[in-house]
């Protein structure tokens, strides 16, 4: 709840704490809570006079006039914010990163999914009224937010020397929203929405990592503004939610309809609401296309022979398409208990052993109920289950079903055969089952509603679960790189792909298997009915900067993204980037340090991704309009 910092400063969450900590009706876990956050509370200022001191101390040896009063006004906001509610633009700023310094240094560990949340809906008060006064002028404001900007990137310094190999180094999830709708459902984009749209296509960093917010009602000078920034950066510059379908996530998991509008999402794309949710972000991943390698082999694991699985029958012996599905899902219910069993452990041990009492200070509900964040203390609360090669699964599903019990031009005995081999040996029945089959990501009902009730099965599975924390299991769709970690784990499955391919991403068709452009790829997504994934189903969608340069070309664009939002789908990124600049990349990755690529939920550099993501990336379908 950073709104919260600024309405009434560290000293006025201290005085609540306080005032709880003293109170003979409250609890001793409540009592225990309160005191932890008042002795967090009071060391904030504390932390900033230091570094009030030290610009005094700079200031004292300046011999540049203009630089002295600088550090002199460093000095003075430090001494202020945020113990104090901020009252400029520059002194609101101080306070909103000091505060999310202190969260990411309390958590400490990559990825926390710790979020500035909707920061041009609760600073846009204090620029206006710099604005209005003479305070500040646009392009000083400006110069205070690309500060601020900056600020998010430091700990890449030291970051980028490990885990680089899939751009674990963009791992922070600092997300930051923009746009989106008021709580009466008109448009909330301003003038600071624009101003942080400049920065961040002239800034081009990696942090934080720009969310934009659009609906029905989203004018369209914000749109022909965010088309024109996908039109020139390289890369994606932002990811966008679409907020009616969002919402339908977050209203179908129970959140409250007065509430939905004021949603921002963490991490990477995750759905929360703003200052009372501390949801889960990539709790758990269920890889989907491993239920149907168990379904082909009665739940053994095809590489050990080990039964993992529960015994669902020989599919040679299966009569119809419906008994296999069965197999499939009564499969995948195994996986999904299974991992969730692991995760409660880990649930109940946060709860016990990692309090964050910075955390807990400014997520609503934790001072309330005397329980820590870690251990379900805020109002609403949820963990996720990441769903992992949809489209694998779907189109192995549906070759299943079209080549094997309906058409019957693959025999069972034949498919198992091929797929033990790893298709060596078998590469016309192979290439059958690439060709001849259907495939998701193409308008095609017959696949797209396989697909659907994959989804949905899983999604509703997971939700009856919850943690010995009371939170509740929730689905989504981010894969993070797990689509490429379990490839070599996953047998070959009957959609073509051999052990090792990369799995499909997200809600994304298999890599090659989209054939009819980006209208029907979108009717795909659209069709899963993504409202059973409340967490946030991530999409990318590639096209060539060439095809962008055209007003007509543009005007498409935007069309689609209305479309986009109309049929259904919740969260797209766009790769604007040509597959010969990125092979130029990865031959010169010198010239091209700053080029940022959308990996799956989030954004890397591409030159500090290991080469088999560089590759997957360059193999993306790029789309033409």
């Amino acid at each position: 709840n950073y709104p919260k910092v600024l309405r009434v400063g560290w000293k006025g969450i201290r005085d609540e704490a306080q005032a709880i900590a003293n109170d003979p009706n409250s609890t001793r876990e409540q009592r225990d809570l309160a005191r932890a956050v008042v002795i967090c509370a009071e060391a904030v200022p504390e932390f900033m006079a230091r570094y009030a001191a030290e610009a005094e101390r700079q200031a004292s040896e300046a011999t540049d006039p203009a630089r002295r009063a600088e550090l002199l006004e460093i000095a003075r906001i430090c001494r202020r914010v945020p113990w104090l509610p901020p009252e400029t633009f520059p002194e609101a700023l101080q306070a909103l990163w000091t505060t999310h310094m202190l969260l990411m240094a309390a958590e400490s560990y990559p990825g926390p999914g710790v979020s500035p949340g909707r920061v041009d809906q609760y600073l846009y008060p204090y620029y206006e009224a710099d604005i209005q006064s003479g305070r500040l002028t646009r392009e000083q404001a400006k110069e205070w937010l690309e500060c601020w900007w900056i600020k998010h990137n430091y700990v890449y310094d030291y970051q980028g020397w490990v885990g680089t190999n899939q751009g674990i180094n963009s791992s922070f999830g600092q997300l930051i929203t923009l746009a989106g709708m008021k709580a009466d459902g008109s448009d909330a984009s301003n003038e600071l929405t624009y101003l942080m749209l400049d920065v961040i296509e002239e800034i081009n960093l990696l942090e934080p990592k720009p969310n934009v917010r659009i609906h029905a009602r989203t004018p369209d000078r914000l749109l022909e503004r965010l088309v024109s920034m996908l039109s020139k950066t390289q890369g994606s510059a932002f990811l966008i939610n679409f907020d009616e379908n969002s919402m339908a996530g977050l209203r179908w998991q129970g959140l409250p309809e007065d509430r939905l509008w004021d949603y921002a999402p963490v991490g990477c794309l995750e759905n929360t609401l703003q200052g009372c949710d501390r949801s889960g972000t990539v709790d758990v991943n269920l890889n989907l296309a491993k239920a149907v390698e168990l379904a082909l082999n009665d739940g053994r694991d095809v590489a050990t022979g080990k039964q993992i699985g529960p015994k669902t029958g020989d599919p040679r012996d299966f009569q119809s398409f419906d008994q296999f599905f069965a197999a499939f899902k009564a499969q995948l219910k195994h996986l999904l208990e299974w991992i969730i069993r692991v995760n409660d452990m880990a649930d109940a041990g946060r709860a016990r052993w990692e309090p964050v009492p910075y955390m807990s200070a400014l997520v609503d509900g934790c001072l309330q109920s005397g329980k820590d964040s870690n251990a379900g203390g805020a109002e609403f609360n949820f963990l996720t289950v990441e769903g992992v090669a949809l489209a694998t699964a779907a189109d192995s599903l549906a070759a299943v079903k079209k080549l094997v019990f309906e058409d019957k031009q693959i025999a069972m005995d034949d498919l198992l055969a091929a797929i033990r081999a790893n298709f060596e040996g078998h590469e016309p029945l192979r290439q059958t089952l690439i060709n001849k089959a259907p495939k998701y990501g193409n308008d095609d009902p017959y696949v797209d509603d396989i697909a659907r009730e994959v989804s949905r099965f899983w999604t509703e599975e997971a939700f009856r679960h919850v943690s010995p924390t009371g939170k509740r299991y929730r689905g989504g769709y981010l894969s993070w790189n797990y689509w490429i970690a379990y490839a070599p784990t996953t047998a070959a499955t009957p959609d073509g792909r051999k052990r090792g391919q990369y799995l499909s991403n997200a809600v994304c068709p298999v890599n090659g298997a989209d054939r009819k452009g980006p209208t029907a790829v979108i009717k795909s997504v659209g069709r899963l009915g993504l409202e059973t994934a409340p967490n946030g189903a991530s999409h990318t969608m590639s096209f060539s900067p060439a095809l962008l340069r055209s007003a007509e070309q543009r005007q498409k664009l935007a069309a689609l993204l209305r479309a986009y939002g109309r049929v259904g789908g919740t969260c797209l990124q766009i790769n604007v980037i040509s597959p010969e600049t990125l092979r130029e990349a990865q031959k010169h990755p010198d010239e091209y340090r700053n080029l940022l690529v959308r990996v799956t939920g989030y954004n890397a550099y591409f030159v500090g991704l290991g080469k088999e993501i560089q590759d997957e990336i360059i193999a993306r379908e790029s789309h033409a309009l």
